[in-house]
């Protein structure tokens, strides 16, 4: 699978977050990279995000993956793009 779409855990710290996600994988030079974006979150989970060394993205299925926030968070903002760090979970 190459993208995935629907709802996802954001694992961040002590905080589990509900939110959906739209997420691919991209291939550059026959190196494989993933990412997109996350929403329908709360300001205050993502901003915990935004505090944490790590965060996670768990999908329905149990699978994990690491990522970063790309970009800055604005009050009312209603996506927030994410890097994928190591293997994609999808």
């Amino acid at each position: 699978m190459t993208t995935y779409q629907g709802p996802v855990t954001v694992v961040a710290g002590d905080v589990e977050a509900s939110m959906q996600a739209d997420l691919s994988i991209t291939e550059r030079d026959r190196m494989k990279s993933w990412g997109g974006c996350l929403a329908d979150y709360e300001d205050a989970d993502m901003f915990k995000v935004l505090t944490v060394d790590t965060a996670f993205v768990r999908l329905p299925d149990g699978q994990e993956g690491r990522f970063v926030l790309k970009g800055k968070l604005a009050p009312g903002q209603t996506a927030m793009g994410v890097i994928g760090s190591g293997p994609a979970p999808f």
